[in-house]
């Protein structure tokens, strides 16, 4: 008895609704991973949780190591933005900015001194804008560069 039949049972309009679940469901389960991972860190302390958060981290940063990956791969950028500097900069910028207040908040929830908690902020501010700044550059020109050999006839297959 065959249990998978290679012959695809689906006509293109069913495909299309497949590959739009297939899709909704990978960032539903991105997006929940994330969430998973920010309310553990809430409800009990970045210190505490590593061993508790760690499976759901691996996942998520495999989910999104992948998604960048393939994106790369197949010339693809993003549906409304441009891979521009002022945009990386712009994302990058306000990346650290959420990460950083989300850190100081965090900080200042443990240690309750505000001194800390906005140096927290600063650092991570600071870091992370440069960090996020120079890998959005370095995927953006990977990105013209993969798109310009795509262009020129390269190789297509998926």
């Amino acid at each position: 008895m065959k249990w998978f039949n290679r012959k695809n049972n689906l006509d293109e309009m069913q495909e299309l609704k497949l590959l739009k679940l297939e899709s909704r469901g990978f960032w539903l389960g991105f997006i929940g991973l994330f969430l998973s991972i920010v309310v553990q860190i809430v409800i009990y302390g970045s210190e505490n949780t590593r061993e508790v958060y760690a499976g759901e981290f691996i996942v998520f940063l495999c989910m999104g190591i992948y998604l960048i990956a393939e994106c790369l791969r197949n010339g693809i950028w993003d549906r409304h933005l441009s891979a521009t500097p002022a945009v990386n900069i712009g994302l990058s910028l306000l990346a650290a900015a959420v990460t950083g207040l989300f850190n100081a908040i965090v900080s200042y929830r443990n240690y309750h001194d505000a001194t800390a908690a906005f140096s927290v902020f600063i650092v991570y501010f600071l870091m992370l804008s440069i960090v996020i700044s120079v890998t959005l550059t370095v995927c953006s020109a990977l990105y013209r560069r993969r798109r310009r050999h795509l262009e020129e006839g390269g190789d297509d297959e998926n």
